[in-house]
């Protein structure tokens, strides 16, 4: 069984809220279980739990004040206080919850342009699928900035 689990969340009919969505199309490496959880998440917690990875990776488009397609990994205190994309549970209690089968979790930010109503990514954020997908398959995720 993989040790890295990708969980992609957005809802890919609002522009860049997407973004986390098509990544976990998009993304394959053999050392990683990918799943899209567009507006759900929720609905993979038994697949997460069955898994139990080393390494949980969550990715989200995440207003941060920043500009369209910077990218941050987003401390785990610091969830509550953002505005986390358009799913039904909250990230933070989502995390709570997998917390006991995942051996480490990090949450990658990425910051939308839109999330208005269209099913076209904006090229910050293309950009900054592409780059995250990189970095997942080098395994040099630790070098996105971290969200202060």
């Amino acid at each position: 069984m993989s040790k890295n689990f990708l969980l992609g969340i957005g809802h890919p009919l609002r522009s860049d809220d997407g973004a986390g969505s098509f990544i976990a199309q998009h993304f394959k490496d053999k050392d990683w279980i990918t799943a899209d959880g567009k507006s759900a998440p929720e609905n993979f917690t038994s697949v997460i739990k069955k898994s139990r990875p080393e390494l949980l990776v969550i990715v989200d488009s995440v207003e941060m004040n920043l500009s369209p397609g910077d990218i941050r990994i987003i401390p785990l205190e610091k969830i509550v206080s953002l505005y986390l994309s358009t799913h039904y549970l909250s990230l933070s209690y989502l995390i709570e919850y997998l917390s006991p089968y995942c051996r480490e979790i990090i949450l990658i930010g990425i910051e939308p342009l839109s999330i208005e109503m269209g099913e076209k990514i904006s090229e910050p954020v293309l950009e900054a699928c592409y780059l995250v997908m990189d970095l997942l398959k080098s395994k040099q995720f630790n070098n996105i900035p971290v969200l202060l």
